[in-house]
Formats: structure tokens, sequence, C-alpha cells
């Protein structure tokens, strides 16, 4: 199919990509769990991009996103997340998975999908899970984020901090409890945010405009125990964070 095409041109283009060593000081190497969900168009099968980001929360191939996503392309398109074979930076082959079903939690704007392999079940293979951890961040607190955007599927990092723990209510209803120095772009939605220890806290949901313009908004994994756990997804508690009673702000949407 030329949908296939397309993706493989892409690919073969990040095989280029991963051979370049990043310096000494950029930013933390691409987090092999976050993947990239792809749209394929209903009405054009050829057209093919980057929807949003996701998480692998377990090696069964369980993954996280943003609820929008999964809302937004239900309608126009077909979602599939592709799988690197390796880290990214070493990564040769991508492997394709199927949404199978998704659990969403509009409040929070969190998903919880059932990934299957599309072409190989030996595929569960390559499926490699982030380490989550349930804790509230913490303001000060330097994190950075693994995404994707456009069409090119190489992985985006970035890194900054935590700059707010608060309730932030959108006007459409959702709500985040966490803000973020790190610029968000069209494709990042379900980004995790990960820990300098490697652990991934949350995903971002929302980037900012008018005056939260340069400021991206999440949930974490703590604000979202109760919907994880009933769906199976298993985050070790850490036991000495102290759990703070959050502030609300109110913030324009999307």
């Amino acid at each position: 199919m030329l949908w296939r095409h397309a993706i493989f041109a892409v690919v073969f283009s990040l095989s280029g990509w991963a051979q370049t060593v990043p310096p000494p000081d950029a930013s933390p190497p691409a987090l092999r769990a976050a993947v990239p969900l792809l749209c394929t168009e209903n009405i054009a099968a050829f057209r093919t991009f980057v929807r949003g980001t996701g998480l692998i929360a377990d090696s069964g191939g369980t993954l996280l996103t943003a609820a929008h996503v999964i809302l937004q392309a239900h309608f126009n398109c077909t979602l599939s997340v592709m799988i690197p074979d390796d880290e990214w930076i070493h990564a040769g082959h991508l492997r394709r998975f199927l949404l199978a079903r998704c659990h969403l939690n509009e409040l929070l704007d969190l998903a919880v999908c059932r990934l299957q392999p599309a072409d190989n079940p030996r595929d569960l293979g390559y499926i490699r899970a982030a380490p989550l951890r349930f804790r509230q961040v913490t303001p000060g607190e330097p994190v950075s984020v693994t995404g994707f955007a456009g069409w090119v599927l190489a992985p985006l990092t970035r890194s900054g901090r935590i700059t707010g723990q608060e309730d932030y209510r959108r006007q459409d209803g959702c709500r985040c409890n966490f803000a973020t120095n790190i610029v968000a772009v069209e494709g990042m939605s379900g980004s995790p945010v990960i820990s300098p220890q490697g652990e991934v806290l949350g995903i971002i949901t929302q980037a900012g405009k008018g005056r939260f313009r340069g400021t991206s908004f999440g949930v974490s994994f703590e604000d979202a125990r109760s919907f994880l756990i009933a769906e199976g997804v298993v985050v070790p508690a850490s036991p000495h964070e102290a759990i703070s009673q959050p502030t609300t702000t109110q913030f324009p949407a999307k």
C-alpha cells in the first residue's frame, strides 16, 4: 500500500539520523518506550502523519497517551504505533502495532490503550516498558520529554523544569495538575515527562497559548492513580514523597 511506502521512506531517513551521536551537553537520550502515534486518513490511505505520542506502560502492550489524541482521530483515521527494535539512537527498523481498544478519562485527558502487532506476533518481543512512578512533581524539578511531531519518525527530546504544581482547569472541562517550561508542538500530546532518575511521572496533555505561551501542561500518574489502577496499569509508589494539596488556576483551552 502507498501509505506503507511513505512510512518506510521516513524510516530509512531515520537510519541516517540514528547514527548521529549527540554531543556530551545534549539533552538526555530519547526514551525508547516513547513512540509515535500515526494517523492514516480513512479517505486518503496514502496520507499518514504523526498524530500524537504514546508511552509503553508494560511489556504486554499497554499504551498511555492523551485522550484527545484518540478522540480527534476516531472518525478521521486509523491509528497505529511504531515501536523501535532498539534504543532510538540505534534503531534500525520500526515495528507496526494497531490499537485494539482504548479506555478514556476525558477529565484527566488520559487514555489507556492495548496494542496488537499489525504484521508479526513475534513483534511483541520488541516492546520495552517505561519505568513509571506514582508521585507528585515538584516545582523547580528538572525534567525532560520525548515526543514526536510532523512527518519524521525521529524523537524530539527537550529538557526543562516543572514551573508549577496546581489544579489547572481548562475551558474544555479537562484539567491538568502541573506545568513545565518545555515548549510542546503539535504531535507531542502524550509525551512522557521524565525525571532525572529516568522515571516517567506523567504525560504532556496541553500546550499553552496567550499568556501561557511557552508553557506546557500535563497530568501526573499520581493524579490519575485510581484510573490507572482500574485499567490494570501497575505503577510503583514512592514512599518518600509527600502529597501537597493543589490550588486552582484557570487558563485558556488550546
